[in-house]
């Protein structure tokens, strides 16, 4: 039988074991299953013994097992905050951009303007698409206040309403300004979910009316509604935040 011959690298020294390999077995339509076998040395060779289904939270445990030595080549941009395998966080920090909207509340059926926004953080991987709103022009840490973004489209939480936005086909850094155009980029049409977006008198359709008339040189701090959590909460990591 051929043997084929390789080498891994690792990041730390010692001797890497042989413990579990994973089969995976494909079948019609695309489905998966996967088996989690233990390996025996038998008269020095490794042996795989009998298997057990791979549940969902094994497969997240190795996945974030293996995505800790993943290394990630190139240069990292002082604006990304966190990797974990495919979930990116970032920050946009404050300034003027574009904006359209699709509400006629707004004084038309559609309406843009170049406008002040808020530093904004946002997370996009397979699964996730959110945004918060944060305060100040520094780049964010572990103990940074989130606040609910201002915009329509985003539910209480963060998440994005994707609507018909096309979103960018995956995480690298490099998507970046992608994921950024696609949210700024598409038509805000009406604010989500029950809870205030702004602290402004009337509500979110006078407050953005406003900014669009040009009442505002910067972006009101005073406006964002407190999402009661940080940065370093969102990621499970404990600590006081900066309020």
């Amino acid at each position: 039988m051929n043997q084929a011959h390789f080498q891994i690298r690792t990041q730390t020294s010692g001797v890497l074991r042989l413990a579990q390999a994973v089969l995976i077995y494909r079948g019609a339509s695309d489905s998966a299953l996967a088996t989690v076998h233990d390996v025996k040395q038998v008269d020095g060779e490794p042996v795989i013994m009998a298997g057990r289904a791979m549940t969902p939270r094994a497969a997240n445990q190795l996945s974030r097992a293996l995505s800790k030595n993943v290394g990630h080549g190139g240069f990292l941009p002082a604006t990304v905050l966190y990797v974990d395998g495919d979930l990116l966080l970032w920050w946009v920090p404050p300034g003027r951009r574009h904006i359209m909207f699709r509400a006629p509340e707004l004084g038309a059926p559609e309406r843009g303007e170049v406008v002040p926004h808020p530093g904004l953080l946002f997370a996009a991987s397979s699964t996730v698409w959110k945004v918060w709103a944060v305060k100040g022009r520094e780049r964010p840490t572990l103990r940074t206040a989130l606040f609910q973004s201002p915009y329509f489209n985003v539910w209480e939480g963060g998440a994005i309403c994707r609507g018909n936005v096309q979103v960018p086909e995956g995480t690298t850094t490099e998507k970046i300004a992608a994921w950024n155009a696609a949210f700024m980029g598409s038509f805000f049409t009406h604010p989500n979910g029950d809870g205030k977006l702004v602290r402004y008198r009337g509500g979110a359709y006078p407050f953005w009316r406003d900014m669009l008339d040009g009442k505002f040189k910067r972006f009101p701090e005073r406006v964002l509604v407190d999402a009661q959590t940080s940065l370093g909460a969102l990621l499970g990591i404990e600590g006081e935040r900066d309020d």
